[in-house]
């Protein structure tokens, strides 16, 4: 899938630019037992269920969910099996009824969290838009590079541009050539995209062309057009 080049390596394990402990990292390095996230989740659900407009339950019903999917988080692939890609949309679903609680102001973690929900899903439009809140509410290097990433993976030029700006005004001085490097590689994962969609592209229409000759559809013969003619009678 093209947009897995770009998407790939916006998963970060401690939140992408944020002071994030503990979820999906604790999970990977074994900081918690299946049982122990499990109910930690059953907990916080209960929680909002009793109190649906506390957005601290669902704070910390995100972020448990987050946990738990890192249970079923393949490290080598990089990416989360079908119960972890359960978990994630359900923090999703949470995260639509929190955002609504809290309006533009929502918790930086929980915003990280969801924002990994979204690219584990290939979502890089709902993963651009949450990357937007963070980069404004922390606005660093980093979050702005991760928000180019995003933006060039769901096409939006002009929010990438206007990032790595943003990303080479906030860097620190022992951090320009980096932020440089990183720019230069986004920039070129964007045009191998770019150039993987376009040959999804052609080899769909040449399918479709192809599927076309062998059934005569186009011809105004029904594929006809090279049969034969009937052989005459004589008569």
């Amino acid at each position: 899938m093209a947009l897995a080049i770009l998407m790939a390596g916006g998963l970060v394990l401690f939140g992408i630019g944020s002071n994030v402990s503990g979820g999906l990292s604790d999970a990977l390095n074994g900081g918690g037992g299946d049982s122990q996230y499990k109910d930690a989740v059953d907990e916080a659900s209960k929680a909002v269920a009793a109190n649906p407009k506390s957005t601290e339950a669902y704070e910390e019903l995100i972020a448990s969910r987050y946990s738990l999917a890192g249970l079923s988080f393949n490290q080598e692939a990089q990416e989360f099996d079908e119960d972890g890609l359960k978990q994630m949309d359900l923090l999703l679903k949470d995260w639509l009824k929190y955002k609504k609680l809290v309006g533009d102001k929502p918790d930086l973690d929980t915003t990280n969290y969801a924002v990994n929900a979204y690219v584990s899903k290939q979502d890089a439009k709902g993963a651009q838009k949450l990357q937007m809140i963070v980069a404004e509410q922390q606005p660093n290097a980093s979050n702005y590079l991760a928000l180019m990433r995003f933006a060039l993976s769901a096409g939006d030029s002009h929010v990438a541009d206007a990032s790595a700006v943003q990303a080479r005004e906030l860097a620190e001085p022992d951090q320009v050539k980096a932020v440089e490097r990183e720019i230069k590689q986004l920039l070129k994962l964007a045009q191998q995209q770019n150039q993987a969609i376009q040959k999804q592209i052609q080899e769909q229409l040449a399918a479709q062309q192809n599927n076309q000759s062998s059934s005569g559809v186009g011809s105004p013969f029904g594929g006809l057009e090279n049969s034969a003619p009937p052989a005459s009678s004589g008569k």
